[in-house]
C-alpha cells in the first residue's frame, strides 16, 4: 500500500472536494465530485445505493479519488484504490462525514435512505506539485 506523503496529507485531511472515478458497464469512466474522510489508513465516503458510482464500484471494485489543491492547480493527490462496502443503517458514518464538513446531519439536505460506506484502500498514490 502506497503511503500518502507528508507534503500532500493536508489535501486528504482537510474538508475538500474530490472527484471519484469509476468505470461503467460499457467501460466509460464516470466521475463524480464528493466529500471524503481519511479514516486511519483508508479513505471513506458515504454513497446512496441508487447512484451510478455505487453501481459501478460494486461491479468493478476499483476507483480513483483525485484531489486538486484549491490554492495551487499544479498540486494534486491521486489515490488509486480497491473498493469495499458496508451498510450504514444508523447513519453513523454519514453523520461523521457531514460534521467533518461543518454541517449538521439532521438538517443536511441529502438522501438518507440506502446509505452505504465506500472504503477506498490505497493501491497507489501519486502526488504532484
Amino acid at each position: 500500500m502506497s503511503l500518502i506523503p507528508d507534503s500532500h496529507r493536508d489535501l486528504i485531511e482537510s474538508a475538500g472536494v474530490g472527484t471519484l472515478s469509476t468505470v461503467g458497464a460499457d467501460g466509460t469512466p464516470q466521475v463524480t465530485a464528493l466529500w471524503y474522510l481519511l479514516d486511519g489508513d483508508v479513505v471513506r465516503t458515504s454513497l446512496i445505493t441508487t447512484r451510478q458510482k455505487y453501481k459501478n464500484a460494486l461491479a468493478h471494485p476499483k476507483a480513483t479519488l483525485f484531489i486538486l489543491d484549491p490554492t495551487n492547480s499544479y498540486r494534486a493527490l491521486e489515490i488509486r484504490a480497491e473498493c469495499t462496502f458496508e451498510d450504514d443503517p444508523d447513519l453513523e458514518f454519514f453523520s461523521r462525514i457531514v460534521r467533518h464538513y461543518g454541517q449538521e446531519p439532521e438538517t443536511f439536505p441529502a438522501e438518507k435512505d440506502g446509505r452505504v460506506i465506500l472504503t477506498l484502500t490505497r493501491t497507489r498514490v501519486v502526488a504532484t506539485g
